[in-house]
């Protein structure tokens, strides 16, 4: 029983937890049933009915989901699995109990799926003829319905906001405070702190037993979850490593730029680390070991070391880097509003984008990012603020921005050291959360306006991290649960 209770507490829209009820239901309830016998042929047929399709149901969970539940992602079936029958005494049979791989979610898709499965199973129970003058009467009559679910592994996508730890390495507690709204899902292994009026307008969940609260006053749309398992962060993002074009750093010699330019494709190039950095915008052809890569349909990329990312991005992309990844200018879609990164209809929005770091993910103090409070200008444009349209992953400390003006710092900027918004849509997930704002000198970083791109929660970026217990299995939600028309 506590084994069950691993494998099926879990948080999201639609609890995989949940689903145990059915398993309860088909032990204690529908032995129940088995009354009806002795009435009328119709009452008899209704009972075995209902008695069936709740047979389908417990071959769907006690096979089909608990099959993928205990596998690693690198594990998951490419195809179809047929699995073993089940008997529950005194109530009957499931059989057909299979686990097929979609690879199509519909017209328009640009991939096949690899993180989404059905499971069908098929439940038998049977009644006695009782009608008088029937030929067949005192003859057992089988009836037969089929369950259908639909789950797909949860990614880190699938989270607008995703940690380990809630506090530094000097066990300072990073706030959620009042002028923090969150738009998307929400956990973290580690004690979350709330201070004053946060809004949480997603579900909520932790490892701990309690938040950590400060004079409270929050705002939660769904009731938080305390408890639920943890979310394994990896070391390495291994799936994106496996399938991305490769970039080296020269044994460390070379900070690697990734261009990314719109409907022209991605340029990256490399200068010396320690020498001076080339412009951001300069000439292609004078750069080292400059490479063009067209427009991409469903890619990724991976730096084996450092790497400096900006541009808009238009296509399908996944970032990855060994090292740290610094945040030069901003990362936008090619069609996302200039000022904001917003999209007045995100449904209609065709470009995707994934960033990876194996260390940090730092935004860096340049003026292109606000430096000194945004007073530099480049051409006509002041340039105050970072936008991000992306989903972001630092897997070996934080997201967090460069020069925090503290006292061990040679680089001590203005007092005030503020450097404007930071206009994120996308999620943001990190092994320790990060400042993105300090009292440093009378204020030093930057504002948040997070929003969740909730395309994420069906389709996150190319060879994006999947979402893993404590044990290595894949985590999954539940799309869709119900019995199959005969016309299916």
């Amino acid at each position: 029983m506590k084994r069950n209770r691993k494998l099926f507490k879990e948080d999201g829209n639609i609890l995989i937890g949940s689903v145990i009820i059915v398993a309860l239901l088909v032990a204690t309830g529908l032995g129940y049933m088995k009354w009806a016998t002795d009435e009328r042929w119709d009452t008899a047929y209704e009972e075995a009915t209902v008695q069936a399709y709740f047979l389908a149901q417990a071959g769907v969970i006690e096979r089909g989901l608990l099959y993928l539940r205990t596998r690693t992602p690198g594990e998951l079936p490419t195809g179809t699995v047929y699995l073993k029958p089940g008997y529950i005494k005194d109530v009957g049979l499931y059989f057909k109990t299979i686990v097929r791989r979609v690879t199509t979610m519909g017209s328009g898709d640009i991939f096949q799926r690899t993180d989404t499965y059905d499971i069908f199973s098929t439940g038998r129970a049977e009644f006695t003829n009782h009608q008088l003058g029937n030929r067949f009467a005192g003859q057992p009559v089988e009836v037969e319905r089929t369950a259908k679910m639909r789950a797909r592994l949860r990614s880190f996508a699938n989270y607008m906001y995703l940690t380990n730890f809630e506090v530094t390495n000097y066990n300072e507690i990073i706030w959620f405070w009042s002028y923090d709204s969150l738009w998307g899902r929400v956990h973290s292994n580690d004690f979350i702190g709330i201070k004053y009026s946060p809004h949480f307008y997603g579900p909520i969940s932790t490892c701990q037993s309690r938040f950590v609260y400060y004079e409270p006053d929050p705002y939660f749309a769904y009731p938080p979850q305390f408890e639920v398992p943890p979310v394994l962060f990896p070391r390495q993002a291994e799936t994106l490593r496996s399938a991305a074009r490769w970039i080296t750093d020269g044994g460390g010699r070379f900070m690697t730029r990734v261009w990314l330019r719109g409907e022209g494709g991605i340029d990256t190039y490399q200068y010396e680390l320690g020498s001076e950095p080339p412009p951001l915008y300069g000439v292609l052809d004078e750069m080292f070991n400059n490479r063009h890569f067209p427009q991409p349909y469903w890619d990724a990329l991976f730096v084996d070391g450092q790497a400096e990312i900006y541009g808009e991005m238009a296509g399908n992309l996944t970032i990855g880097t060994a090292g740290t990844m610094w945040l030069v200018d901003n990362v936008k879609y090619v069609d996302s509003d200039p000022l904001s990164g917003q999209f007045e209809d995100w449904s209609t929005a065709r470009h995707m984008l994934g960033l990876i770091s194996e260390k940090d993910i730092i935004i860096q103090n340049n003026e292109y990012n606000g430096r000194e409070n945004g007073i530099q200008y480049l051409g006509n444009h002041n340039r105050h603020s970072i936008i991000i349209n992306a989903g972001m992953v630092a897997l070996d400390e934080s997201f967090t921005f460069q020069h925090q003006n503290d006292d061990w710092e040679a680089y001590q900027g203005p007092s005030p050291d503020e450097r404007g918004i930071i206009h994120l849509f996308g999620a943001v997930t990190q092994w320790r959360r990060g400042y993105v704002h300090r009292s440093n000198h009378d204020g030093t970083g930057y504002g948040k306006d997070y929003r969740y791109d909730f395309r994420f929660d069906t389709r996150p970026p190319p060879f994006y991290m999947e979402a893993m217990d404590e044990d290595g299995h894949g985590l999954f939600d539940i799309i869709s649960w119900g019995e199959l028309s005969p016309d299916e």
